[in-house]
């Protein structure tokens, strides 16, 4: 008669919930949360390593018991795989506080806030400005940092339309017909993730809700918001022609 060893069986189990855990969160897109795009492939290299390791477990099912504790072991993992559950079920209440601080302060790292101010400009969209048969530009988790460009230096993107993927952002100093376009970027990890965005000028900005995920196809031209001392400035915006909120 074969010997079952419970804890060889138990790190089992834990290997295939992590492999699991891996593909679940490569197949719906929430690895997005906490690693780049650019990292995704390596983390299949990771499903393929641990279901080999997987398979080579079964033999240990059946071996006589060691003396270490293995469930000490486990507990790290087993713990990590539960706060990873919490987290993806936990992503929508995420507060893009940093994102008020970018639109305010157009900052990429901690600078003084008159440097948006900088960049003020003033455009109207008449027949001159209209550039017909151009190539829209999407702004997607390739190209995010092409948002802090248009507010740096806006008069490259004047009247070029735009498609942008993004989630909305709404703050109290926005006219009741703007929302703040954003998005994460991410190099490697959350830890290095930072938030930029772009006004959006949308009469039907009351029908969105704080982080719903938003495709917007517009032209580039400007808005005003006002400071903490209600004065008004200039700023590049998204002139909004077509929204769509995606799943």
């Amino acid at each position: 008669m074969k010997r079952f060893n419970f804890d060889e069986f138990l790190w089992f189990i834990v290997l295939i919930l992590l492999d699991f855990s891996i593909i679940y969160l490569i197949s719906t897109g929430s690895i997005g949360f906490y690693i780049g795009s650019n990292m995704i492939k390596y983390f299949y290299i990771t499903i393929i390593m641990i279901s080999i390791i997987t398979v080579f477990q079964i033999k240990n099912i059946f071996t006589p018991k060691g003396s270490m504790n293995i469930k000490i072991k486990l507990f790290p993992i087993i713990l990590a795989l539960i706060i990873g559950f919490i987290s993806i079920n936990k992503q929508q209440t995420f507060k893009h506080s940093e994102l008020n601080l970018e639109i305010l302060e157009n900052k990429t790292s901690v600078i003084d806030r008159k440097s948006l101010y900088e960049h003020e400009f003033e455009y109207n969209f008449n027949k001159s400005n209209i550039r017909n048969n151009e190539e829209t530009i999407r702004i997607d988790e390739h190209n995010p940092t092409m948002l802090d460009d248009i507010r740096i230096n806006p008069e490259k993107y004047i009247g070029k339309k735009l498609e942008i993927h993004g989630f909305v952002c709404k703050e109290n100093y926005l006219n009741k017909d703007q929302i703040i376009i954003g998005r994460i970027i991410m190099t490697c990890c959350a830890a290095d993730s930072k938030i930029v965005g772009i006004v959006g000028d949308y009469d039907k900005s009351y029908q969105l809700k704080e982080n719903d995920k938003i495709k917007v196809i517009g032209k580039v031209g400007s808005s005003v918001i006002k400071d903490e001392s209600n004065v008004e400035h200039k700023i590049p915006s998204i002139k909004i022609e077509k929204l769509e909120i995606e799943n």
